[in-house]
């Protein structure tokens, strides 16, 4: 026991924040998600694919999936689960079981539900990776996580859309799962990179401004409403650490180290190829008042930045404007288009509750980084609009701004002037009433196989 608190006393106090900030997260949506699915067994959701009604059911504990068609003798039923195994129909009250699709009493009692002509994986795309054992690793097992794992165990198709994953955290998750099981090895991961990446930015929140407002901008991340996407297995965490270690290192002009951690965050995401231009920006800071031609060869090692992403759409020989535009359904656009048809899907009463909040969290961003401009190195302002700017060139057919609740939590930026906005007690209010229970509900909404990001 001495040893141990030994060892905690020699950590520096960056790291023995990141670490207990980590826990108490980690551990919060851990019991979290254990009283979601005690409150939920299963999801159940009334969709319409394609014109055809359908009943979707998803066992949480079991990982059993079905999808049923909701008519039934001309009539189309509304469903609701009572429990893991049965829903009760709205307008006939007849209660069903959903492993055998029959109404076991009620009016409709000994009728079955015809099998819907719907593929199951529209709904709950494992695309052929076995759940995880045990709940506290299955019920985060949700969309792009088993994405990483199918490409980690059976590597990248020309023709199923997975090159549009970078290659860095499954080739992590390859590795570790060697030793472990593999959903367990990717969350290892994911939660490695972010203590890491929590006690890098306390040290640059630090350097900029106090301790204090550290303390609370690393709070805000932690309880950011799409935060959870940074403990399970997504590149978030991943990604964030690269672009921090690669910060970090050209502000103590390292810049082969600088350089090496671009490279692996352009290996982890597409945005990563971005950090080339902040770091030019430092370089020739750094540099003026030098010849040219020192600068270009000082420069020279950022080059593997935008190499590393060539090579791998070399190796994988896939565009990936082919695969956002054929496989993806979305098109490029200016990001003004973006936002404006996702200001119409609202105004026309179209829009999720996820858009409402994609569209406010992209105005919001919008608004922080006039202050970002203001309080933080030029640098770090070249970053926050790069990565704001990037993902809003997108734009999927059914969902405007997509996923920039998740793309928001790499703009560490914006999270230090919440930090010093946070000065003020209503501000500080507002940002601890809101982000938290969205947090809440997201969170679940995701476990659910709800689509949030």
């Amino acid at each position: 026991m001495v040893n141990r608190l030994n060892f905690w006393s020699r950590l520096s106090t960056e790291w023995r924040f990141a670490i207990s900030t980590f826990l108490v997260a980690r551990v919060f949506l851990w019991l979290w998600s254990l009283v979601v699915y005690a409150i939920f067994p299963a999801s159940l959701s009334n969709l319409e694919l394609s014109g055809e009604p359908v009943l979707a059911f998803f066992n949480l504990h079991t990982g059993e999936r079905v999808l049923y068609s909701r008519q039934v003798g001309g009539e189309v039923l509304t469903f609701r689960a009572l429990d893991a195994n049965h829903s009760i129909d709205l307008q006939t009250g007849s209660v069903w079981s959903m492993q055998s699709g029959q109404a076991l009493e009620g009016r409709l009692s000994g009728t079955n539900l015809s099998a819907s002509s719907r593929d199951v994986e529209e709904v709950f795309p494992y695309l052929g990776v076995p759940p995880a054992r045990g709940l506290l690793l299955s019920l985060w097992q949700r969309f792009d996580v088993n994405w990483y794992l199918k490409i980690a165990g059976q590597g990248y198709h020309e023709n199923d859309g997975s090159t549009v994953y970078f290659p860095i955290y499954p080739m992590l998750v390859r590795g570790v799962s060697l030793v472990l099981p593999p959903m367990l090895a990717a969350v290892m991961i994911s939660n490695a990179a972010l203590i890491a990446a929590l006690a890098l930015l306390y040290r640059l929140f630090s350097r900029i401004s106090d301790e204090t407002v550290a303390r609370r901008a690393l709070v805000y991340f932690l309880i950011f409403p799409s935060a959870f996407f940074l403990t399970v297995a997504y590149s978030e965490s991943l990604f964030l650490l690269f672009c921090l270690a690669s910060f970090d290192c050209a502000s103590q002009r390292q810049w082969g180290w600088a350089a090496l951690w671009g490279a692996f965050s352009a290996l982890t995401r597409l945005q990563g190829v971005l950090m080339v231009i902040p770091l030019v920006y430092m370089l020739w800071r750094e540099l003026r008042g030098t010849t040219l031609s020192i600068q270009l060869l000082r420069a020279l090692p950022l080059g593997v930045i935008p190499l590393a992403t060539l090579c791998f759409q070399t190796v994988t020989n896939m565009s990936i404007l082919n695969v956002y535009e054929g496989m993806l359904r979305a098109q490029f656009v200016l990001p003004w288009e973006n936002v404006w048809a996702a200001f119409s899907l609202a105004l026309h009463g179209s829009a999720s509750a996820v858009d409402v909040i994609n569209l406010l969290v992209t105005v919001g961003l919008v608004a922080a980084m006039f202050t970002v401009w203001k309080k933080l190195p030029f640098e770090y302002t070249l970053y926050a609009l790069l990565m704001f700017v990037a993902p809003m060139l997108r734009m999927t057919t059914t969902q405007p701004l997509v996923s920039m609740l998740r793309y928001a939590l790499v703009i560490f930026p914006v999270f230090f002037v919440l930090g010093s906005w946070g000065r003020n007690p209503w501000v500080n209010r507002m940002v601890l009433y809101l982000s938290f229970p969205l947090q809440l509900y997201l969170s679940a909404q995701f476990i659910l196989w709800g689509w949030v990001a």
